[in-house]
């Protein structure tokens, strides 16, 4: 096969659907850039991206030549109306479901998002978010120190979901040899300055808690920000939209062997064989937090169960076999 996959350098999500997935699929020519010039139209079949693409206009024309279409989608492209991006999506919309419907195939990470998808376009499959343990960044290397490092990371599109610890997590100050560690931080204008002060607010309890602020990294080498982590902590609201997301933080925190605090809510409790601490009310983070700093056992002990749960669930190797012969069949279709 000879694939021309899209996506932009610092996207997280074409890093993780299209980038990782075609440099981990054995036997096959692809390319992958943000740029496509003539000579790689011409030098390959399918085109594969997610959500939106620079050659949204030409998809017909690569059609008439050939060309197979296969668009990922890892989210729902409706977003909730207090979501920071909500306005800009729904000027995205028309083109995303035109996206979807004119795809010879559309790809998601779940059955909720795949139930959306289908009432748009009949050739849906699922592949859910997968990492290649043990390869590039994703080893179990980690940083000591002699605190203990309570973490979260991501981006200023998960202010609500952190403002969910504010107060379970203020109860911790009765701890001193623990560091709260927020990774993603990034300072690009004054609005999201703003917002990460406030998640920064949220996640130490306005300073009470001792804390860390890392910046935000690469896709290409994010994932050293767990190595400062000993618990990791994943809050998310309850929402219909959030259903539609992947499982993606514990698989990161499954590569540095962490032990993971997590919202019992979807898609998250869709996995419910996972070695996790599930969060099913706001007095639950306290709890299970408290006693994974109590217990350094009980932290290596999940920490090692949750790394060969994801490692035999969420492989990306495993994973790319399905998608590979999906992606032949289509082409051969």
């Amino acid at each position: 096969m000879n694939i021309l996959g899209l996506s932009q350098r610092h996207s997280g999500c074409g890093y993780h659907r299209v980038v990782l997935p075609l440099g981990f699929m054995d036997d096959v020519n692809a390319t992958v850039t943000n740029m496509p010039t003539d000579e790689m139209i011409d030098n390959n079949n399918i085109l594969f991206y997610n959500r939106i693409s620079v050659l949204d206009k030409n998809i017909e024309t690569l059609k008439d030549k050939g060309y197979k279409i296969i668009l990922d989608m890892d989210d729902d492209w409706i977003l909730p109306a207090n979501h920071l991006n909500a306005n800009d999506y729904e000027n995205l919309r028309p083109q995303i479901e035109e996206n979807i419907s004119r795809a010879d195939l559309v790809t998601c990470t779940n059955e909720r998002l795949y139930k959306k998808l289908k009432q748009l376009n009949p050739k849906v499959e699922i592949f859910p978010n997968a990492l290649p343990y043990g390869y590039d960044q994703f080893t179990d290397t980690k940083k000591e120190s002699d605190k203990v490092r309570i973490f979260w990371c991501g981006s200023i599109t998960h202010e609500h979901d952190l403002a969910l610890l504010k107060y379970p997590l203020r109860r911790l100050k009765m701890h001193k040899d623990i560091e709260m560690v927020l990774g993603g931080f990034n300072s690009n204008n004054d609005y999201a300055k703003w917002i990460w002060f406030k998640m920064w607010n949220n996640f130490t309890s306005n300073n009470i808690l001792p804390n860390v602020i890392l910046p935000s990294l690469d896709p290409t080498e994010y994932i050293s920000m767990y190595e400062n982590a000993d618990i990791c902590v994943i809050p998310l609201e309850d929402s219909d939209w959030h259903s539609c997301k992947s499982n993606l933080k514990i698989l990161e925190a499954a590569v540095k062997k962490i032990p993971v605090v997590v919202s019992a809510v979807e898609p998250y409790i869709n996995d419910k064989d996972a070695p996790v601490f599930w969060v099913h009310k706001q007095s639950d983070w306290f709890t299970h937090v408290n006693d994974l700093i109590l217990n350094k056992n009980k932290r290596v002990e999940y920490g090692e169960k949750i790394y060969e749960w994801a490692k035999a669930k969420y492989n990306l190797v495993d994973v790319n076999r399905s998608r590979k012969e999906c992606f032949e069949s289509i082409r051969n279709s």
